[in-house]
């Protein structure tokens, strides 16, 4: 059985989202893409967090008041 990093199942979405165009928007030449891809080198936290905004820029952003941040110029009880 072949399992795959969490890191390559990202670059796998991504490059399903992008196509050929998945190593110059994570700013990587297609040769060091495909090794990252493989899995014979580390995936960089640089790409890897390219790669997880690519990907969450399909998300619409939806504020939440649960999420609001504290508002320092209210009172504490």
């Amino acid at each position: 059985m072949h399992s795959i990093t969490v890191g390559q199942a990202i670059l796998q979405k991504v490059v399903a989202k992008l196509g050929d165009a998945a190593a110059s928007q994570l700013g990587l030449t297609q040769a060091a893409f495909a090794r990252l891809l493989g899995g014979t080198e580390a995936l960089p936290t640089r790409v890897l967090l390219r790669a997880v905004d690519i990907l969450l820029d399909e998300f619409p952003y939806v504020p939440s008041e649960k999420w609001r941040p504290f508002n320092r110029t209210e009172p504490r009880g």
